[in-house]
């Protein structure tokens, strides 16, 4: 037993010795890596051109860094009061926090009072590759090799100077979170707020206003720093030739400005994305040669080619992205009504959307108001509307030498307008071309009369499209254009007298429809005319269609000589001819009646019969036309529906100089078309 005992006493104080010697050598480790981080560090802050105050290691592997000051590219500069940071060191995750961030800049300033950095994951190694003096990493494979669970920051204020007068934006708990090879998985901040010197409201040196803005919740994901840093940094190379997304899904909330007289803002702004595509130059010197260059006209041509080139390639920066901004509110004083009166705009939704060179937008709900005037639209929206042939042909166009640019076909310059519809607009709006102004002087006016009552202007209708397809060179070959359910409301009182006319005629209300509808065809060369119309709501309603032909390219090259002389080779093929009576024939009559002292029937009975004589007699004098003049005196006797077809006996159909021939005697070409008419 005591052998055992004496054993187990060696045996304790060899290990006593043994964790004695380990607790040794780690001190002397730590008081190694303290010494070394401490020069490292220094001497990386150095290489930059940098200055410190103290550089601090302690033996939990914490590094303490302040009064810093990195100076940076055009004579901007980075001051940080306070580094406390370590690395990842075998189970302990990397931490960083700084203090006092101030970032001047030549546009103005950034600061930050405080950052924290959770689980960063980088050590001396990376630190090294990222700062060091002999480091060749770029600014994108610097920004994929910083790894951090979150950054956080509970303030960020940027500040700068623009036409004398300072603007601030301060963001609030602003937060990255999931930051892996240059990525952020996700970003928010609950708020911000904007502050701005504007110029005087009556733009005539007076005292500047304040404009003042402030923003909610704002979230986002997938943001691609490092392709972001490579656009502005670099040019494409090899596989960079498709875009890439930078913005993922975003939204920033209840947007509100004010200037102390007006005010705007909108209820949320959102994206599903933006992607981006390398240029050919890196952003940032495109931008600075853009900038460099005050007057383009005067640059010799091979540089003006360069700098239009350098415009259109940031034009085609972004190839997709969209945009909705939802509840915009805007109240502004009226600078041209009377004190107090204001105009209030409103409009439920804004959607953009653009693919490449194309863009669809659209809005809902809008309305403009001031007093008892408005106008509200529920939808208007334009598809297809694509500036591609307008790139392309702007490239040619600045290749021209000087002299060149005369005989260039402008037309080649129009975008491609695609279709414009808008749908359920309402007005009701004063008429200034007659009366007073209101009511309240027409009241205090002691000799108004009849003529000087207010007038006002109400109008409806339930949609208008405009849709321009097909472009030839900049012009459209395929045109439709209408609008449906006009209606006009007739004041018992208007001035105007054409619709004092139609007021007697029985007419409260004018409701009316309107459509155009033609295209071309290339391989027959024809010009198709679908439908040319008007109708109204108990009027009637009148159609033309038909066929011209030998319409050539020409008419389409942009070239107005080429045009003209295309002129003398339309002919005319088929035309037909449609009237729909729907009530106007029997408010004449009544019209008629009553002021002439009659019965309807009276009426009815004596136009009949006073054109079907005159029809009569000229059907007799030209017998060709007698199944033209059979089929109107039915119509006349008894209304309804009129059609009247009349068509080339040759194929090529009568030209332009057949119709010169015949404008002094017409009757000439009955010989040359055949007609068909009914009545129904």
């Amino acid at each position: 037993m005591g052998q055992a005992e004496t054993g187990t006493r060696k045996r304790g104080r060899k290990a006593l010795w043994a964790a004695v010697a380990v607790i040794a050598i780690a001190t002397a480790g730590a008081t190694g890596y303290k010494i070394a981080v401490e020069k490292s560090v220094s001497r990386l802050i150095a290489e930059r051109g940098g200055r410190v105050g103290t550089v601090e290691a302690d033996f939990f592997g914490r590094i303490h860094l302040r009064d810093v000051t990195l100076p940076l590219k055009e004579g901007s500069e980075l001051r940080v009061a306070a580094i406390d940071g370590r690395p990842r060191i075998l189970f302990l995750d990397g931490m960083l926090e700084v203090s006092g961030v101030d970032l001047d800049m030549r546009p103005g300033k950034i600061a930050v009072p405080k950052v924290i950095v959770e689980q960063a994951e980088f050590g001396r190694d990376t630190l090294a590759q990222m700062f060091g003096a002999g480091s060749d990493l770029s600014l994108p494979k610097q920004l994929a090799l910083f790894t951090a669970k979150s950054v956080a920051a509970p303030e960020v204020i940027i500040t700068q100077t623009v036409a004398g007068s300072e603007q601030k934006l301060v963001y609030k708990n602003v937060v990255s979170e999931g930051i892996v090879d240059g990525r952020i998985a996700r970003y928010s901040a609950s708020g911000a707020s904007f502050e701005a010197g504007i110029g005087a409201s009556d733009g005539e040196g007076g005292e500047k206003r304040r404009l003042t803005g402030s923003f909610g919740a704002m979230t986002g994901q997938d943001v691609d720093a490092a392709y972001l840093a490579r656009i502005y940094t670099e040019k494409a190379g090899p596989g960079d030739e498709q875009a890439r997304p930078v913005y993922g899904p975003f939204s920033i909330k209840d947007i509100a400005f004010s200037d102390g007289e007006a005010s705007f803002g909108y209820d949320e702004v959102r994206s599903s994305g933006v992607s981006m595509r390398m240029l050919d130059e890196p952003l940032r010197e495109t931008l600075e040669k853009l900038n460099s260059v005050s007057s383009p006209e005067d640059l010799p041509v091979a540089e003006r080619q360069d700098y239009f080139a350098r415009i259109l390639s940031v034009a085609d920066l972004t190839r997709k992205a969209d945009m909705e901004m939802l509840g915009l509110k805007i109240d502004a004083p009226d600078k041209d009504g009377e004190e107090g009166e204001r105009i209030r705009l409103a409009v439920d939704r804004l959607a953009l959307r653009l693919d490449g060179r194309k863009l669809d937008a659209s809005v809902n709900g809008f309305s403009m108001a001031e007093d008892a005037d408005y106008v509200k639209v529920s939808e208007a929206s334009i598809s297809g509307f694509s500036w591609d042939p307008s790139v392309e042909v702007l490239k040619k166009f600045v290749a021209l030498q000087d002299g060149q640019h005369e005989n260039f076909p402008f037309t080649t310059l129009l975008p491609e307008f695609g279709t414009f519809r808008v749908a359920g607009i309402d007005a009701d709006l004063p008429d200034s071309g007659t009366g007073v102004e209101d009511w309240d002087v027409y009241n205090d006016t002691p000799d108004a009369g009849e003529g000087d009552r207010p007038q006002r202007i109400r109008f409806t209708m339930k949609g208008y499209e405009l849709a321009l397809a097909k472009p030839r060179n900049g012009i459209p070959t395929d045109v439709r254009a209408g609008y449906q359910d006009f209606a006009l409301q007739i004041p018992e009182h208007t001035q105007d007298e054409t619709l004092a006319k139609l007021r007697k005629l029985g007419f409260n209300e004018l409701v009316l429809s309107s459509n155009l509808e033609a295209a071309w065809d290339e391989a027959t060369e024809t010009l198709v005319i679908k439908d040319i119309s008007t109708s109204g709501k108990d009027i009637g309603r009148f159609s033309l269609s038909g066929l011209l032909g030998g319409v050539s390219g020409d008419f389409f090259s942009g070239d107005a000589a080429k045009a003209q002389a295309a002129l003398f080779g339309l002919t005319a093929r088929e035309a037909s001819l449609k009237i729909e009576d729907k009530g106007f024939t029997a408010k004449g009559i009544q019209v008629y009646a009553e002021q002439n002292g009659m019965t309807e029937d009276q009426a009815r009975g004596m136009l009949g019969m006073t054109a079907s004589v005159m029809l009569q007699q000229f059907a007799a004098q030209e017998p060709r036309l007698r199944n033209v003049m059979d089929a109107v005196s039915r119509f006349i006797a008894k209304p309804g529906t009129f059609t009247l077809t009349a068509k080339a006996k040759s194929a090529s159909g009568i030209g332009a100089l057949e119709f010169a021939v015949a404008s002094q005697n017409p009757l000439l070409l009955l010989d040359r078309v055949d007609f068909e008419a009914t009545a129904e």
